[in-house]
């Protein structure tokens, strides 16, 4: 097992920071646009989601402070599962592009949302204050090779670059463990 913590460099990185990132790229993308869309419908806090096409629904509610009812996931859980998510499935199609065996994901996340926007009206960005990801991840690949894995699925996945890009305080922790 190696520990990996990476800082990841300002938007703005220089030139060579960000070549060097690119470089582990090698295969053309799959597909340019992948169209998605929801829709939901409800009453109060409560809503029901549906995907078009799709056979499944979700729920979505939020805390009684907020005068919901706390029966299903809140919105602001749903973004921290997605990051979950969508870093582990990133994961596996960057794994695939580059001929690296996975195994099994253990992913937390961690974030302080600031209520004095949402809550109370203030004045501000009611944007999480600070996130942090932890992975724990089985691959086949060394030290090297997992630090580019982790730069690559970080920087092709949309719901981590969604965070990073909005100014929140993000910090990613990946841990390699062997398969």
């Amino acid at each position: 097992m190696s520990l990996t913590r990476l800082t990841r460099l300002p938007l703005r990185a220089s030139p060579v920071a960000f070549q060097a990132t690119r470089a582990f790229i090698t295969t053309p993308p799959r597909l340019q646009s992948l169209p998605v869309a929801v829709s939901g419908t409800g009453t109060g806090t409560l809503q029901t989601l549906t995907i078009p096409g799709k056979p499944y629904t979700f729920t979505s509610d939020t805390y009684p402070v907020l005068g919901g009812g706390d029966s299903a996931p809140s919105p602001v859980v749903y973004s921290l599962a997605s990051l979950s998510s969508c870093n582990q499935v990133t994961g596996h199609v960057v794994a695939r592009d580059h001929g690296i065996k996975l195994g099994e994901w253990k992913v937390e996340v961690e974030a302080l949302l600031p209520t004095a926007v949402l809550v109370k009206g203030a004045e501000g960005n009611p944007n999480w204050e600070e996130v942090r990801l932890r992975v724990r991840v089985q691959t086949d690949v060394k030290e090297e090779g997992f630090e580019k894995f982790v730069g690559e699925v970080e920087r092709r996945c949309p719901i981590t670059q969604l965070f990073k890009r909005s100014g929140v305080k993000y910090e990613s922790v990946w841990v390699n463990e062997e398969i």
